[in-house]
């Protein structure tokens, strides 16, 4: 299982880096030529709408298909919309088609491998060693996607965005490669189908529906994070592509900090109490970054916010394989998938007319106040959360 597990997280650790240092690029690229957030804002709905209708197709597939093989499609898919954008641009045909394409690279990859990859990261679980599974495989994700940054912001000066999807387009084919060898006890589908369903499951306990919305909401966060800082550190900062990535960056290495200390921190403190202030310092730190002149602190507190979102979403995810049914896992994930992305998509077109409109700082505010919503929703459900008993499922 050791091995496997690390073949596992070795292409998700990859894959991340790669999608990471396509991202940055993209982003930075949009700011750099076109100078619009309001285009950053609509790449990333773009993304977010080729995932709520992938979302949508990957419940079914998950009832029906082999996880490890929707997985490597999710990386199929990848590798073509990163190459094809390439192509195009090597080409001069069409940028503002080839920035739409790599959107779709991650929207349609990665909201097929996400709900895939945590079916097969719950096959490695076990009651005694799930936070720890959880926050290392957080750390992957951060490590390959918030870290990449830098090295996107450094290459994007020195060798360009073309070489950046060349690079990309190499990195995903390897980690495909790497993802192919894991192998894992895979959930008999047969067996899942005659089992409750996870939409009369949800109608059954539908306060695990706002859960789920508790869960993503830091990843809406983070993509408000995505979508502001490009403009924020060029034109409210005045800031360059390497201040931009070592910025991002420090997201990711506040993320790996979190993950590697939750577990200690478990051991003292109930780790499920920690959720309200984590909320409560996100906000705190939205609110400040709004009223920040400092390009210094600004890479200070995003480290800090890497330190939180991360941290509430292991939580609440190691929290979920208590409480719902491993057969059910994966297809429950799409759904809260699918809600998240509805939210990303009105947060995303928020960010990019206020920072048009008001100014890019006022982007955090957006960023603040979604946070806060976490905060009232966890309020909401705590109770039912918190019960251990049966009737919690």
């Amino acid at each position: 299982m050791k091995k496997n597990f690390t073949l596992f997280i070795t292409s998700d650790l990859i894959s991340q880096f790669s999608a990471g240092i396509v991202l940055a690029a993209l982003n930075w690229y949009i700011i750099d030529v076109y100078q619009s957030n309001s285009l950053v804002a609509t790449i990333a709905n773009i993304n977010v709408i080729a995932g709520l209708i992938i979302s949508l197709v990957a419940v079914g597939l998950l009832k029906r298909m082999n996880s490890k093989h929707i997985a490597l499609m999710s990386y199929f898919f990848r590798v073509i919309f990163v190459a094809l954008p390439l192509i195009l641009l090597k080409l001069g045909i069409d940028d503002r088609l080839a920035i739409y394409l790599l959107a779709l690279s991650n929207g349609i990859g990665w909201n097929l491998y996400f709900p895939a990859s945590k079916d097969i990261l719950n096959s490695f679980t076990a009651e005694e060693n799930t936070l720890q599974i959880n926050s290392f495989a957080e750390i992957s994700m951060q490590v390959g996607l918030f870290s990449a940054a830098l090295v996107s912001g450094i290459l994007y000066r020195y060798i360009g965005f073309e070489n950046i999807l060349l690079l990309g387009t190499l990195l995903f084919f390897v980690a495909l490669v790497i993802f192919a060898l894991v192998k894992y006890q895979e959930l008999d589908k047969v067996e899942a189908t005659e089992q409750q369903g996870v939409w009369a499951y949800l109608i059954q306990h539908k306060w695990l529906l706002i859960l789920g919305l508790v869960l993503y909401i830091p990843f809406i966060g983070a993509n408000v994070i995505n979508t502001t800082l490009p403009g924020y550190i060029q034109a409210h900062l005045s800031g360059n592509s390497i201040n931009y990535g070592f910025t991002d960056t420090m997201y990711g290495v506040g993320a790996c900090l979190a993950g590697f200390l939750l577990p200690v921190i478990a051991k003292f403190i109930n780790k499920e109490h920690l959720i309200r202030p984590l909320f409560s310092i996100a906000v705190l730190l939205g609110v400040i970054l709004v009223l920040n002149h400092s390009l210094a602190l600004t890479a200070g507190y995003i480290f800090l916010l890497g330190s939180v979102g991360p941290a509430i979403r292991t939580i609440i995810y190691t929290r979920t394989m208590e409480i719902v049914p491993s057969k059910l896992l994966g297809s429950l994930v799409s759904v809260w998938n699918f809600i998240n992305l509805i939210f990303q998509f009105v947060a995303n077109y928020s960010v990019g007319r206020v920072m048009d409109i008001v100014g890019p700082q006022w982007g955090f505010m957006i960023y603040a106040g979604t946070m806060l919503l976490g905060i009232l929703l966890f309020i909401g459900i705590q109770n039912r959360y918190s019960f251990k008993g049966s009737d919690a499922k």
